[in-house]
């Protein structure tokens, strides 16, 4: 009973830009740089030169001091994505209940490896790229209280808004910017919403004080996709990312001569990032944010490209992309030299790791680890309430199907009448980006499932004809919608273990998908006149993530929560399996029900 719960495979008109010349802020630090020691024992960092620059014309002498004096040198530290997860967790997401199994980020650890790096620095900004909101019960009780207070502690410089921030709608969010004592930006966000638009600004400007000529702009933006994926007011817009960031950086030009560098804080993903440098001019450096991306060396297990990843811009020149995964396990930093046009010319950086080891580097911040465990007191009584066991290799849609009233097959609905007029039930379906956290092995607890299914989604049910339920998993598979098309999907499925499809990922966009077969082993014929019911949540049937067209809520009955059929699929597995007290113990493996092949 020790192996993983892995539920990250659970069911599985604009307005003008307000642009009002901000308050320059100093960011000289004249300090020691003797933790550079200690650094190199900590991370493995990428370093090189760019952009014409070389030993000879740049980087250091043996005293620590710029070669050429005409050069300017600033550090960036940047998070992103942390979905609510103040305190320290396992690597899996859940809770850290048992720090000995090994525990990783949190804000106190974070604040103590910042406050030890920056003093080191002589100039240097921390930056955010969003996704602050949702993931823990620390936003699922206090939303964004608790965040903003622990947030405020940290020294951020900036912080951008990621789609996440908008999932309790625009006055939430703007509650909590207008608590926050950092500047929050984002250049593409435009809302009709006064307390939400006058808490947001385009860009930032950071004075180089004595070093005159080397002022820089932060210009933010968020996913376009937020509309589809969230829940911002009908007013609130989302600009075109690229174009966004073209328009504010002509305009910071033209308004702040002394401006010769660009930094672009995004929450658009990684690929979007790479896409942004390729198309900019200006910017030099993109810290981002979405993707939950690890940018690191080739030894890293898991990592998806080098930190930095380095892209030519439609000049030529070098732009550096960087972000740094997700959940604040990592804290990421890159130092770069200027020269005096402001291209960049030498770089070192990488993410440094946040696990809890003795290594006092890496030790947590006393005074924030007490507040955080002040704040986790509202929810003891979740964390003590156990609801099973488990030893999982993959539980997938089967909690959304198997709490579907028209499961005629399911032990737990008591539901013997079969659907009318023919209709068959298909199974369950869920995105993957609904699922924020894993369960590890031993007592499942009610915490830990707010914490995996953290939205509060309602389940459903909904009907499709053998052609749309087939061009449903089309689209899944190749990422664009068939029912609307130049439309992306955002997110791919989870199905229950009655649902199995094969697909080519190297096929043609919508021609990928090569088998469907639903319940009972019936395949999918879209040239078929049938009815299918499909068991989902709330969120996807209202056209979240483009799975499908937007249903009216009319169309659907709403059930019970995601949550609550979680709980009681435990419930009904443990009195089905007649265990001692009731709970349930589960073990079940893959099985195939997603494959893919290729020609």
């Amino acid at each position: 009973m020790k192996s993983t719960l892995l539920l990250s495979a659970v069911l599985s008109s604009a307005l003008a830009l307000v642009a009002a010349r901000p308050e320059p802020v100093h960011v000289d630090r004249l300090v020691s740089r003797s933790y550079y020691e200690e650094e190199a024992r900590l991370v493995r960092r990428g370093s090189g030169f760019a952009n014409g620059g070389s030993r000879g014309n740049s980087g250091k002498d043996r005293f620590g001091s710029l070669k050429n004096k005409k050069n300017f040198e600033i550090s960036f530290y940047h998070v992103n994505d942390v979905h609510a997860h103040l305190d320290e967790f396992r690597p899996s997401g859940s809770s850290c209940t048992d720090p000995s199994r090994g525990c990783v980020g949190g804000y106190p650890r974070i604040k103590s490896v910042i406050d030890q790096h920056r003093p080191t620095k002589k100039n240097s900004l921390f930056l955010n790229a969003g996704d602050e909101f949702q993931g823990t019960l620390f936003y699922s009780i206090y939303k964004g209280e608790a965040t903003s207070s622990i947030l405020n502690q940290l020294g951020f410089d900036a912080m951008t808004l990621g789609n996440h921030e908008f999932d309790d709608g625009d006055d939430t969010l703007a509650t909590f910017l207008s608590n926050l004592t950092f500047p929050v930006i984002s250049a593409n966000v435009h809302s009709t919403n006064r307390k939400l638009q006058r808490n947001i600004a385009p860009y930032k400007v950071f004075s180089a004080g004595k070093y005159r000529g080397f002022d820089l702009a932060i210009v933010a933006v968020t996913t376009e996709t937020t509309k589809s994926i969230s829940n911002p007011g009908e007013g609130t817009t989302f600009e075109d990312p690229v174009a966004a960031v073209k328009r504010t950086v002509a305009y910071i030009k033209r308004h702040h001569r002394n401006v010769k560098r660009f930094v672009a804080l995004t929450h658009i993903g990684y690929s979007q990032d790479i896409a942004l440098a390729q198309e900019s001019t200006d910017i030099s450096l993109i810290i981002g944010g979405h993707s939950h991306t690890l940018l690191a060396d080739n030894t890293t297990a898991g990592a998806q490209g080098p930190y930095p990843t380095i892209v030519k811009n439609k000049k030529g020149e070098e732009v550096f992309v960087v972000t740094s995964y997700r959940w604040g396990e990592y804290l990421s930093y890159i130092d770069l030299e200027f020269d005096s046009r402001g291209r960049v010319v030498r770089y070192e950086g990488a993410p440094i790791h946040l696990e809890n080891t003795n290594n006092a580097t890496k030790a947590e911040d006393a005074k924030l680890k007490a507040e955080v465990q002040n704040w986790a007191k509202g929810f003891e009584p979740f964390t003590k309430q156990v609801l099973g066991e488990c030893t999982l290799g993959d539980l997938t849609g089967d909690v959304i199907a198997g709490m579907s009233p028209s499961n005629t097959t399911s032990p737990f609905t008591g539901n013997t009448t079969a659907p009318a007029n023919g209709e068959i039930f298909a199974g369950g379906i869920m995105n993957a980006g609904g699922i924020r956290s894993a369960i590890d092995a031993g007592d499942i607890t009610m915490r830990q499932v707010l914490e995996t299914f953290p939205f509060g989604n309602a389940l459903v049910e909904l009907k499709f004809s053998s052609s749309d339920l087939w061009n449903v998993f089309e689209s899944i598979v190749s990422k664009s919608s068939v029912f609307n098309p130049g439309t992306a999907v955002t997110s791919f499925v989870q199905v229950s273990s009655s649902i199995r499809f094969t697909y080519d990922a190297s096929g043609p966009v919508g021609s990928r998908l090569v088998s469907l077969t639903v319940a009972n082993g019936e395949a999918v014929n879209k040239d078929e006149s049938k009815t299918y019911i499909i068991a989902t949540i709330d969120f996807l049937a209202t056209g979240g993530d483009g799975f499908w067209p937007a249903f009216s809520p009319s169309e659907f009955v709403t059930l019970d929560t995601l949550d609550q059929a979680f709980v009681n699929y435990l419930k009904g597995l443990g009195g089905l399996q007649g265990t001692a007290d009731g709970l349930a113990n589960l073990s079940i493996e893959l099985d195939g029900r997603i494959a893919t092949v290729t020609a």
